[in-house]
């Protein structure tokens, strides 16, 4: 399988982003804290953003 477009990765990113915002709107940082599964999907956006933004090449990056 080829590898994924860039911009691909940019959007993964953006929709992790988003998702993250969604999850957490309303939440303060007790709230947060005590909800285990909000906090197991930021985690898991967090893990899509990093792998995403890894595989950006380096000269668009700097473009950014």
């Amino acid at each position: 399988m080829p590898p994924r477009d860039w911009l691909l990765r940019i959007e993964d990113i953006l929709d992790a982003i988003g998702r993250i915002e969604d999850y957490t709107v309303g939440l303060d940082l007790p709230a947060f804290k005590q909800d285990g599964r909000t906090r197991d999907a930021v985690v898991w956006n967090l893990a899509v953003i990093g792998e995403a933004a890894r595989l950006v090449p380096r000269e668009i990056e700097a473009l950014l």
